[in-house]
């Protein structure tokens, strides 16, 4: 998920289906006088703040989850199932797993311990530590209120705050009297300029920006490379990415080709970190990519403790790759002014809000969508003068309480005010609406519900997968496994049928890539079989004598 930031208050372009479902005018400003502008606010405030700031590699995460593990009590709360995961890992080898739990929208182990580690949305909102990472998330568009509510209501006696130096002026406007501890690169990065396919070497990680050029990539490193390549990119189930992860770590692949996802927490022994791209499609258009995007990527070469040091450069020789050395050498270096002297590579100084249940004065399900139209309308109007609050977007809360009640009104069902809300902040993307729709019918006890989940948790199916239909299933097993948790049992889905669907899942997917990898069909011309840009099917040359034919 990208941290770029929109100008405040705007919106992505609707799609035509969501402009079709607009509410009247009318009924939104009758929905206005019901709503309820209130800002979180806590009973008292925390004895001690302090912001650990600083870039990737610089040992701020340690230095608090060390903190956390000497107090042996309070949570760690971060952006990532992975993050969470990870955290619920290294505190459970130094206190002892009795004392730590994991808790995630997917899953919960020991959550009554003394220590939890959770992603942000699933935080207590109380108690003696907090350890907030990745604070800078706060001005995300589309999940940025949950840092928020934490930041303006966690009752907590201390509370740390981690994240990049960036964030000092959302840290300095939500807690004025702060302690700050910078921390700084325990390695440097070097910049090496223009590294080739053939003298990539063990501990070199190469990214691009979209599963296909990840795949085509990896392809064509594996023909130098055999059996030693391994491929990390979001639409991977959690488990494929962890195993992929392992490979690199023990030795059993000596590059590893990935997103941006390992800009987020993924802890690699990467020597050297090349671009194969530095433009990426942010949904709305191909652009370059930020000087912060960069940074934060090229920050995980050079692991302290992991490699002696970092190397970053970009790989040349693709014929469709486009990586530009000069945007990649001038992001090493940060150039934005910030509070203090200090300088980052953007100045983070706002917070996204969103409403909760509570704020939007209604008690009938088919409300729901004036009421936050209403209540974004109003929030805009009354803090156009707050110095750091912006409104978070609403369209995907929009967007999945549409798919809930097209699908509920089809079969003549309706859902209670609770169940509609729950389901509509459910951690879904737009792929899954179909599936949020049948939960939603399973919930009401209709019977074609009930066929439909079973299909999808039969792991049966996955033996003759494709990579695209595994990966596709991991996603579900997502959904899967947070609806089990929220309604067990109900439609026949259970935690351990999901969690079963997630695991073969995964494993379809690490081997469908073992494949694909050793023969590759991405990237490579269907008609001569040569290297060509993985987004089309026909290199240059067989393009044009097809559209001669």
């Amino acid at each position: 998920m990208s941290n770029r930031r929109p100008a405040r208050g705007r919106q992505k372009r609707p799609s035509r289906s969501t402009r079709a479902h607009r509410r009247p005018v009318q009924q939104v400003r009758e929905a206005e006088r019901k709503v309820s502008i209130t800002l979180p606010s806590r009973h008292s405030e925390p004895e001690r703040v302090v912001a650990h700031l600083g870039p990737t590699n610089s040992g701020k995460t340690h230095a608090a989850l060390e903190e956390l593990a000497d107090k042996r009590a309070g949570v760690y709360a971060g952006p990532l199932r992975m993050l969470a995961q990870e955290a619920h890992r290294r505190l459970g080898q130094w206190i002892g797993a009795e004392h730590v739990g994991l808790v995630t929208g997917e899953e919960r182990v020991n959550e009554r311990a003394p220590v939890i580690c959770s992603t942000v949305e699933m935080a207590p909102l109380a108690g003696p530590l907090l350890v907030l990472d990745e604070v800078q998330w706060a001005d995300d568009a589309e999940r940025g209120s949950a840092w928020t509510r934490l930041l303006l209501s966690g009752e907590y006696q201390e509370i740390l705050l981690l994240g990049a130096l960036d964030a000092l002026p959302l840290v300095d406007r939500a807690f004025p009297e702060r302690e700050l501890k910078v921390f700084e690169r325990k390695l440097p990065l070097e910049f090496v300029g223009a590294r080739t396919l053939r003298s990539l070497t063990k501990g070199t990680v190469v990214v691009a920006f979209s599963r296909r050029a990840v795949l085509a990539l990896a392809g064509e490193v594996n023909r130098l490379h055999p059996g030693r390549v391994a491929v990390l990119y979001g639409a991977m189930p959690l488990s494929s990415r962890r195993e992929e992860i392992e490979r690199f770590l023990s030795g059993a692949a000596d590059v590893c080709v990935a997103t941006d996802v390992i800009g987020h927490g993924v802890n690699l022994p990467c020597e050297t970190l090349l671009f194969a791209e530095t433009t990426k499609f942010d949904g709305e258009e191909r652009r370059d990519l930020l000087p912060w995007e960069l940074a934060q990527i090229a920050g995980r070469a050079g692991r302290f403790g992991l490699v002696e040091r970092g190397h970053v450069g970009v790989l040349a020789g693709l014929g469709w790759g486009t990586a530009s050395p000069e945007l990649v050498e001038s992001a090493l270096e940060p150039h934005v002014p910030l509070p203090g002297g200090f300088r980052g590579y953007r100045a983070v100084d706002e917070a996204r809000i969103r409403p909760l249940l509570a704020d939007l004065g209604v008690d009938d399900p088919r409300q729901l969508d004036a009421a936050l139209v209403a209540w974004h309308r109003v929030a805009l109007r009354e803090w156009a003068h707050e110095s750091w609050l912006a409104v978070e977007s609403l369209q995907p809360l929009r967007l999945r309480l549409q798919a809930i009640q097209r699908r509920l009104g089809e079969r003549g069902h309706a859902l209670s005010l609770a169940d509609t809300w729950k389901l509509v902040n459910a951690p879904v993307d737009e792929d899954g609406l179909e599936l949020l729709a049948t939960l939603a019918l399973a919930i009401t006890g209709d019977r074609i519900a009930r066929p439909q989940l079973a299909f999808l948790l039969d792991v049966a199916r996955l033996r003759a997968a494709s990579l695209e239909d595994a990966e596709r299933a991991g996603r579900e097993a997502s959904i899967l496994r947070w609806f089990a948790l929220q309604y067990s049992g109900v439609g026949g889905v259970t935690i351990e049928r999901a969690a079963a669907l997630e695991e073969t899942a995964a494993a379809r997917v690490v081997a469908r890539l073992r494949v694909e990898i050793g023969s590759p069909t991405i990237g490579r011309c269907r008609s001569c079989g040569r290297s060509c840009a993985p987004w089309f099917p026909l290199c240059d040359r067989c393009a044009g004598i097809a559209s001669r034919s």
